[in-house]
């Protein structure tokens, strides 16, 4: 709790000097508000004394002291807003910044859904704890203070079971509050199971159309719906035994306290002002402590939403940039894998396996075998999605631990196998990795790409969204777009990931005449089971069990009756003559 709570005003105290202003107003503000309880009594024993002249000034105190609270109540909110206004601004973009960087496993593990809620949970509960502890809590704290000191000043009996009522309470309170924030940390659960759901629903609506599966897409979604009921139950309980019990003891101390005042008012031992300003402050008190209850009810649900949506910053970059980075500017294209191997984290074994492999720059090197060998892998390594197990990679003779990720990756091109666009125009994804492209400069990526007559076909043209993640494009357009990106950004080493498996045979022609167009000058790494888009690389890999099995170009391979590579190349070609 305390590290959550220190996080949170690191946050706050970047603006401590306007937050220092807003608790001096918010506490002036407060005792102004508590302190009409007294007025009562002066106007009471004013009446009773028939002291009439200073009993217009006693009203005028009461009026003035009501102006006061009301001008400075307000004030206390605009001084609230010019401190948790831009701090919020500052948490959410710290915790979407450090999401940025973290790995490529973290984001491959993680649910979108449960992220979303985290974000839409920690935002409103930083607004709710912001008030709840710096208005409802400050403002019972004074009520306290004002109370005692002037139920203290009749008799300090008191004091004494004012504080034994309000110990007693928060002590029962806190006991059930921690009842409460596992309820609540229960039903967070739930409910980002359930919002999994329903966002993997949303991203795969397709293939749930195709198998005709809503009601089992709802039936699912049923089950944990169940869940968030019983949870909701669970949570809702908790409020209830609180109410119950703190509210019981509360009204047990007020009675006991108006008992004895009473007593004392018979016995004339206190004056009727006095019994009406203590029976006042107990009653605006106990009221008061009824607030602080449903605040530390509110505090403890905001915490709990609150811890989550922090503790991101606590997530680990496992893949981290060196202290003193050097950079890679300019460069030639040389790559260089020096006894590289790698394991998974959670994998017991090797995925790579001492692979040398000495790329030079210009040449076009594509990677083949089965499924499963290595061959994506080598290129997150390369693209420091995760750190070699063991070995370097160089690039230039840099290595690439050694330059930030950042800068390693803008001197890399990727073409994947399935391109992720933003829900946005034509032009906007073309360009996402260009700081500020010239007209020009995306029209003649556009046209290497083979994408004019397509985009210029669109009545909107480079205006057109292409809806999310490019749901409305076709496979063989999306890649020319990704194509087209990764030309405007300029990358001296560009990989192309199975770039055209998915793809019509007109589309991979297309593909594939953008691919050498680009290549030209340019260090190429293709991964391709398709043997008619790596024909064409200078050296082709052959991969086996995360090893090195063959090198060699297209014709020298394929005359190694005994190779891998001659067995694929013979699968592909009988299975494409056999049709």
């Amino acid at each position: 709790m305390v590290k959550t709570f220190k996080r949170y005003y690191q946050f706050v105290f970047r603006y401590r000097g306007a937050f220092a202003i807003f608790i001096a107003v918010a506490v002036f503000s407060g005792v102004l508000n508590n302190i009409i309880p007294y007025l009562y009594k002066l106007l009471i024993d004013s009446i009773t004394e028939k002291n009439y002249s200073g009993l217009m000034v006693i009203v005028a105190l009461f009026i003035g002291a009501k102006f006061a609270d009301n001008l400075f109540d307000n004030l206390g909110y605009y001084l609230s807003d010019r401190v948790f206004i831009p701090t919020a601004q500052d948490i959410r973009r710290a915790v979407f910044e450090h999401i940025q960087k973290l790995d490529f496993a973290y984001h491959a593990n993680k649910s979108t859904g449960s992220l979303i809620s985290a974000f839409k949970r920690g935002d409103n509960a930083y607004w709710n704890l912001s008030h709840n502890i710096h208005r409802e809590v400050l403002y019972v704290l004074i009520g306290l203070a004002t109370t005692l000191f002037f139920i203290g000043r009749v008799d300090p009996i008191f004091i004494v079971l004012l504080l034994a009522t309000f110990i007693g309470n928060s002590f029962v309170g806190w006991k059930l509050l921690k009842h409460n924030m596992g309820t609540r940390e229960a039903l967070n659960t739930a409910e980002d199971e359930a919002s999994a759901v329903i966002t993997d629903n949303l991203i795969n609506y397709e293939t749930v159309k195709y198998f005709a599966q809503e009601k089992k897409e709802t039936q699912r979604l049923d089950l944990h719906l169940k869940d968030v009921i019983k949870k909701t139950w669970d949570f809702s309980i908790s409020f209830r035994i609180i109410g119950l019990a703190v509210g019981g003891l509360s009204n047990l101390g007020a009675l006991v306290i108006l008992w004895l005042g009473v007593k004392k008012l018979i016995a004339g031992e206190i004056s009727a002002g006095d019994f009406v300003m203590v029976t006042a402050f107990i009653q605006s008190f106990y009221f008061q402590f009824f607030g602080l209850l449903y605040s530390f009810r509110n505090i403890a649900k905001s915490y709990v939403d609150i811890e989550k949506y922090l503790s991101i910053l606590d997530e680990e970059i496992v893949v981290e940039d060196p202290r003193e980075p050097k950079k890679i500017n300019h460069i030639k294209g040389e790559i260089n894998f020096s006894n590289v191997s790698f394991s998974y984290p959670d994998s017991q074994g090797r995925v790579l396996k001492d692979i040398n492999l000495k790329i030079n720059p210009g040449d076009s090197v594509a990677f083949v075998g089965r499924s499963g060998v290595g061959k994506t892998t080598l290129v997150k390594l390369l693209l420091r999605f995760f750190d070699v197990t063991q070995g370097h990679i160089f690039i230039d003779g840099v290595n690439i631990k050694d330059v930030t990720k950042s800068n390693l990756r803008s001197c890399i091109g990727v073409v994947p196998q399935e391109p992720i666009l933003f829900d946005n125009t034509i032009r906007f994804n073309i360009a996402y990795g260009h700081k500020n492209p010239t007209d020009k400069e995306v029209a003649a990526a556009v046209e290497m790409a083979n994408l004019t007559g397509f985009i210029k076909s669109l009545p909107e043209g480079y205006n057109t969204r292409v809806g999310e993640r490019g749901i409305k494009l076709s496979g063989g357009q999306k890649q020319r777009l990704a194509i087209a990106r990764m030309i405007l950004s300029n990358p001296q080493i560009i990989i192309f990931d199975e770039a055209t498996s998915n793809l019509d045979s007109e589309s991979e022609r297309l593909i594939q005449d953008s691919l050498w167009k680009v290549a030209k000058g340019k260090t190429v790494l293709i991964i391709a089971h398709r043997f008619s888009t790596i024909k064409k690389a200078k050296k082709i890999v052959v991969m086996d069990y995360g090893e090195i099995i063959e090198i060699g170009s297209h014709q020298k391979l394929a005359k190694n009756k005994k190779g891998i590579y001659y067995y694929l190349w013979q699968l592909q070609t009988k299975s494409h003559f056999s049709k």
